[in-house]
């Protein structure tokens, strides 16, 4: 266990950040792309050459934040540093640019940049600081290669689960073109986290998106949206049943839509079970037995009622996690969630939320 001087949240055995995000520019990244890319982008001169590689909507403007003054998290000090902020034990470090690689429209480029973040990971971060942990990434373009990557890490001790770039994902999630990740994350033991960004929606799905003008417009709907979009295909498809061992982590998206999908989809089954062959059990039992969430962003902190009872009604207490998103701008301190459910819950849901069910699904 960590320093708990700082610690924010009292009687919680071990604390577990499930989604705090490394700061990688393509200034890291570069040194380890392979030929033929390497030639093609180290060219020198600029450190804005990926900036049309991992493309984002134009109207996006950088968002400020006052909770604290943040680090560039690109090395072990700077994610030490962090972790005493939030007075957390144990994280996973998830990507920050590569977020967007399902962005990249060049499919063979986005595997070799998959390929380099893995590299970078481990070199300048894992291998400085035994005691770190993280999430590779694959490129969902290209998923016999992702499954190769998986395959090829997953002996790294440090390699703790894989990170699926879905924002703007095509085909959706459900669809047979990503078995192969499934499988080898399901062979590896890794769980798989589904994370999208903040230009998601805008990039792909919708299209009638577009028509947006405001940060807020999009940023409002587009997490929960995309992940129910996701989430219903891959249980149409089968994919939790085909795939019985294999552990999913929907990220960052808060709480409200998570009963709402569930209910909406066993409602929906009742008369359609032709549209999901495959399913044996109701739809939302697969999500229960498979499926995990993680806290941010927290809506509706305000209101401890609403909070504990949309927790409740998903089963919360057992498969949320908690997560900051630090070091994103809207980022959860670490007592953001416990001041509004404490009053609410016991110690022992306290404890999963903060580190029990992270401590089970992720191989630290």
């Amino acid at each position: 266990m960590g320093d708990t001087s700082n610690r924010l949240v009292e009687g919680v055995d071990t604390i577990v950040d499930t989604d705090f995000h490394l700061t990688e520019s393509e200034k890291d990244i570069l040194p380890y792309i392979e030929d033929p890319f390497d030639g093609m982008l180290n060219v020198g001169g600029s450190e804005t050459y990926l900036s049309n590689v991992y493309p984002s909507a134009g109207f996006l403007t950088r968002v400020t934040t006052e909770k604290a003054e943040m680090d560039d998290l690109r090395s072990p000090e700077a994610i030490r540093r962090a972790m005493d902020l939030l007075g957390v034990d144990k994280v996973v470090l998830s990507p920050g640019q590569n977020l967007r690689l399902s962005f990249v429209h060049h499919d063979e480029l986005a595997a070799a940049l998959m390929r380099a973040y893995n590299e970078w990971l481990l070199d300048a971060i894992l291998d400085e600081d035994p005691g770190l942990t993280g999430s590779m990434v694959v490129a969902p373009q290209r998923p016999e290669e992702a499954a190769e990557e998986i395959r090829n890490r997953a002996s790294e001790d440090q390699i703790i689960s894989v990170m699926l770039p879905t924002a703007g994902a095509l085909p959706p999630l459900g669809r047979e073109h990503y078995f192969p990740i499934y499988e080898a994350a399901e062979e590896a033991g890794f769980p798989v986290l589904m994370h999208n960004a903040g230009n998601g929606l805008m990039a792909n799905f919708p299209h009638h998106w577009r028509w947006t003008k405001r940060y807020i417009d999009v940023h409002v709907p587009l997490h929960g949206a995309e992940h129910m979009w996701n989430l219903s295909t891959m249980l149409t498809n089968g994919v939790p049943e085909l795939f019985p061992d294999l552990t999913f982590v929907a990220e960052e998206a808060g709480l409200g839509w998570i009963p709402y999908f569930l209910r909406r989809y066993d409602h929906e089954i009742h008369g359609k079970r032709r549209d999901a062959p495959k399913l044996k059990k109701k739809p939302s039992e697969y999500v229960y037995d498979q499926f995990y969430f993680t806290s941010q962003p927290v809506e509706g902190a305000d209101d401890p009622e609403y909070v504990a009872s949309i927790i409740d009604l998903f089963d919360g207490q057992t498969n949320l996690m908690f997560s900051s998103d630090y070091p994103h701008p809207d980022f959860d301190y670490t007592d953001d969630l416990v001041r509004t459910i404490r009053a609410e819950f016991g110690e022992e849901a306290l404890n999963n939320i903060y580190g029990g069910t992270a401590m089970e699904v992720f191989d630290f």
